[in-house]
């Protein structure tokens, strides 16, 4: 999977890429029952600009993505604003436990990477984001339901959210009413699930 994110990127086909955080998102770094600022980490960062949203919010983020040119974009985009962001190159499904930091983590947003992991990469990058949460500490993911799409991701149960993260309280899992897919990913019927660490 990886070698394909690559490619895309190159190519500049990079439909999953965005500039406004999310409703989910903005609700818990500014809505009215906001998490105080502390650790984030951005699974997946891309070009960076959810953890710059949240980095310009007193948010000490820390990005994380696969892609070397991903990176080198989102180190661009935080440098032109001055938000202060580390951004790391890193494999979230293989990442050795502990190498992203232990139980450092108040809040942890995959925007759509866990997704398209294989079920044994799924289930280490779940036990990872596990161990660098703090207790208390909040998930949200974005994830397609299950099907055969190509190139597109896999996807995620719903159903299967809670036995992925069990040391995780499920809080919600909403459809997601406003994102516009096409193609091969126009039926993927994505969903926010949003949990708390115990």
């Amino acid at each position: 999977m990886s070698a394909s994110y690559r490619i895309m990127y190159r190519l500049g086909i990079v439909p999953w890429e965005h500039t406004e955080p999310a409703g989910p998102l903005t609700a818990l770094i500014e809505g009215p029952d906001a998490l105080p600022p502390g650790d984030m980490l951005d699974v997946g960062c891309g070009t960076g600009h959810d953890a710059i949203y949240a980095a310009r919010h007193d948010w000490n983020v820390t990005g994380v993505d696969i892609v070397p040119r991903a990176l080198e974009r989102a180190r661009r985009n935080a440098r032109a604003v001055g938000a202060a962001v580390r951004f790391l190159e890193a494999d979230i499904s293989q990442a050795p436990p502990g190498e992203l930091g232990a139980g450092n983590y108040t809040l942890l947003l995959d925007g759509g990477c866990l997704h398209g992991l294989t079920p044994p990469r799924l289930r280490h990058a779940a036990a990872v984001l596990t161990g660098a949460a703090k207790p208390g500490a909040v998930l949200l993911m974005f994830a397609f339901a299950p099907g055969r799409r190509g190139p597109a991701p896999r996807g995620i149960d719903p159903s299967e959210v809670p036995a992925l993260f069990p040391g995780w309280d499920l809080d919600f899992s909403r459809l997601v009413t406003d994102v516009n897919l096409s193609g091969v990913a126009r039926n993927a019927s994505p969903s926010w699930h949003q949990l708390v660490r115990r």
